[in-house]
Order: structure tokens, then C-alpha cells, then sequence
């Protein structure tokens, strides 16, 4: 829900939200609701009015809501073909995510001009929202424009943990996160490649810059597998899938 359209103790449904409401859902006049602004806060609210261009909404109860994750992290993904990013970005936003960032990288196939990205840009975040409604999360993802690898690890700043995922390292992911106190933990980056995975050189400049590397097993993952399931390890060894 765009937080413009919530004013004054009332709420004002258009477009696709209004589709949904009236005809998926099918609620009129008198049914209570429940809204979220994108940024934390959620709100119970009883329908006044529905009409076939918008719907007005009283707000009863508002509050923050519980179903964000402590850790903030966020996903630096190597930008994968086709429509792969959709997947990631669906499946990241249902299991917490915080932040994703696609990464141009040495093995990166597909090629963004500017107004290329301007759509992806705007067809993610339309994921990234409906997947937030979907799971009823209160916070919606910023999806961020397309990076190379080398301004995505500037990006990435100073988090209490910095991951790759490389296949060529022996060491697990879950057996690196048994080395961490979840508690010290607030902000985690994890980085992962695109098809073919990083370059050495790539390895070598991520370690460089304080990126600590970490596998996933003996088989070979496909990126969108990788991302889904490095999130989920992630997600369950902070606490955050009791």
C-alpha cells in the first residue's frame, strides 16, 4: 500500500489493490481488512465505501507489525539469464530478505542498457510487492538497479557478515555460521553468482574486501537454487524459521 493513500485515520484503495479486494477477495462495505504501509507499520480497517474506480477504508487499529526478521540481510545477486531474477526475487522477499542488489559480474550474459534496467527495475519491484503481500510481510525490499561487482562490494559496507558463496570452497555455510553468536549478528551481505558462478579473480577481490567464502555442498547448484537455499540456511541458523 503507496503510504500517500493512507491519510487522516483513512485509507484510499485504487488499482490493483481494488481489483484484488473486490474481485479475488470479493469484500464490500462493512468488511474489515488488513493493510501494510511497505515500510513496518500494519493497519485492521473496515470497509465504508468500495466503488468500481476506489475503495475508502477506516482505519480501527494500527501497529508494527511482528513478522519482519531481526537480521537484515541483504542479497548481492550476479545477474542471471532469462527470467531466473523473477524466481530469486519472489522466493527472497517470502523468506525475509531485506535488500537485493543484482551484480554484473565477469560471467554475467545478460547486458542492461539504461532503459532496459528502468524496466526490469520496475517489473522486480512489482515482484518484490506482490510477493510481500503474498506472505503478508509489512516491509517491502528495495530492489536496487544493477551494480558491477566492484561497486556492489563498496555497496555492501561494513556488515557484521560479509558471505560468498563459492563452489569451490570446502568449507559449509552452515559450519561458518556455527562460528557466529546470533545475537552479534544484525546485517549479513551474501553474495552469489550468476551462471558459471564467480571468477578466481573475483574470489580473490571479494576476499580482498573482507568477503568471507563458503560452499554448499559437493553438487553444483544453479544460481536461483543457490540463492534460495543460502537465504534459507541463513534465515534458520539466526533464529528466524523457529
Amino acid at each position: 500500500m503507496d503510504p500517500g493513500k493512507i491519510r487522516d485515520g483513512v485509507i484510499s484503495i485504487e488499482g490493483s489493490d481494488l481489483k484484488h479486494l473486490s474481485q479475488v477477495l470479493r469484500l464490500g462495505k462493512g468488511d474489515t481488512i488488513q493493510a501494510f504501509d511497505g515500510s513496518g507499520k500494519e493497519y485492521t480497517a473496515r470497509l465504508t465505501e468500495v466503488k468500481k474506480d476506489q475503495a475508502i477504508a477506516v482505519i480501527v487499529d494500527s501497529y508494527q507489525a511482528d513478522t519482519e526478521p531481526r537480521v537484515r540481510l541483504t542479497l548481492y545477486q550476479g545477474l542471471p539469464k532469462m527470467e531466473k531474477m523473477d524466481l530469486i526475487i519472489q522466493k527472497a522477499v517470502e523468506l525475509g530478505i531485506y535488500r537485493i542488489v543484482p551484480v554484473l559480474t565477469q560471467r554475467t550474459v545478460v547486458q542492461l542498457d539504461s532503459s532496459a534496467a528502468d524496466k526490469k527495475l520496475k517489473r522486480w519491484t512489482r515482484i518484490a510487492i506482490e510477493a510481500a503481500k503474498q506472505c503478508r510481510r509489512a516491509y517491502v525490499p528495495e530492489i536496487e538497479r544493477p551494480l558491477p561487482l566492484k561497486d556492489a562490494l563498496k555497496d555492501s559496507g561494513n556488515p557484521d557478515l560479509a558471505i560468498a558463496l563459492y563452489e569451490n570452497e570446502k568449507k559449509g555455510l552452515k559450519e561458518l555460521l556455527k562460528c557466529y553468536n546470533i545475537n552479534d549478528v544484525g546485517n549479513i551481505a551474501l553474495f552469489i553468482g550468476p551462471e558459471g558462478g564467480f571468477a578466481h579473480e573475483e574470489a580473490d577481490e571479494m576476499s580482498q574486501s573482507g568477503i568471507i567464502t563458503a560452499g554448499l555442498g559437493g553438487r553444483i547448484l544453479r544460481t536461483e537454487t543457490a540463492a534460495i537455499s543460502g537465504i534459507s540456511i541463513i534465515m534458520y541458523e539466526m533464529g528466524e524459521m523457529q
